[in-house]
């Protein structure tokens, strides 16, 4: 019988994809990782991996093997979790966010949840694109589209709502802006096309059919910046874009509205450091509608 440890490097090297990548997750070396899978392989008489020019992938039999390790990992960290909470939910929590949201409204708004729950620590992976759940990137994470999954225990956060922005300045230089036909005279800041990670980031389009972007990013904090500097038109969500008197709101009946949605692994929405955090949230943001949609 293989030993249960060598799990822990299968999981992360399926996560990851990569040795070195699932290494330095786990703060070992990439032969420590490779050890342990053939020491599984030999146990079980099969190899787990297929490598290619892009990484690992799951033979059939590491496919039939990944149900039961993923079942016997949710049992490990439910056992964790209720031997090591207390009823004052002293811990460590990771929260995976959208960057704007995680910098520009999170990030200000959570002292009183450390009021609240002295010993509380949060991690806030406030980052361009999706943090994973299931690959461990995070415990709880807030995600522009609704997860499909069933391990996943997920909720709708809150809509929010985007509009268009841009400073005096650049209204001042620029051709008259009078209504939905003129924008297309206009410049524009957007996202970079081909690199979003969610098609609920392709909104240009429903305010200007042909848009002139001059600038684009990767960063929504990178366009809120340059639409302050006077560079151009940014669609921009409305609790970044209010909150700036450097910018003004551009015809705001046509604001668009979009959701956020809160997820969290099944087993670890019954631990108590998670709960105060995922409440919380919650609260906040049925508190904070008005800066949210937009007053």
């Amino acid at each position: 019988m293989f030993d249960w440890n060598d799990l822990r490097y299968f999981l992360e090297l399926q996560r990851s994809g990569r040795l070195l990548t699932a290494a330095k997750r786990l703060n070992t070396s990439h032969a420590t990782v490779a050890r342990h899978i053939q020491a599984i392989e030999r146990q079980l008489g099969s190899a787990l991996f297929i490598q290619h020019a892009q990484g690992y992938d799951l033979t059939p039999a590491g496919q039939a093997l990944l149900k039961h390790a993923q079942a016997m990992e949710e049992v490990a960290l439910l056992a964790q979790e209720e031997l090591t909470q207390s009823r004052t939910p002293l811990g460590k929590v990771r929260l995976g966010v959208t960057e704007g949201l995680g910098v520009m409204f999170l990030a200000s708004r959570l002292g009183e949840l450390f009021e609240r729950h002295p010993g509380l620590e949060v991690e806030l992976v406030a980052v361009p694109r999706f943090v994973g759940i299931l690959n461990h990137e995070a415990e709880i994470s807030i995600h522009l589209e609704r997860p499909n999954a069933d391990l996943l225990v997920t909720r709708k956060l809150s809509d929010y709502r985007l509009a268009l922005y841009a400073t005096e300045q650049y209204l001042e230089k620029a051709p008259p802006l009078r209504d939905r036909d003129d924008l297309a005279n206009h410049a524009w800041i957007g996202y970079v096309d081909d690199l979003l990670f969610s098609q609920e980031l392709m909104f240009l389009d429903s305010f200007c059919r042909n848009p002139t972007v001059i600038l684009r990013s990767t960063s929504v904090i990178a366009q809120h910046q340059a639409a302050r500097s006077g560079l151009g038109i940014a669609v921009l969500p409305r609790y970044i874009g209010d909150n700036d008197p450097n910018l003004r709101c551009l015809l705001p009946d046509l604001a668009i509205q979009r959701s956020y949605w809160l997820c969290t692994r099944r087993e670890l929405h019954r631990s108590v450091r998670l709960r105060v955090v995922w409440d919380y949230l919650v609260e906040l943001c049925e508190r904070e509608q008005e800066v949210l949609l937009g007053a």
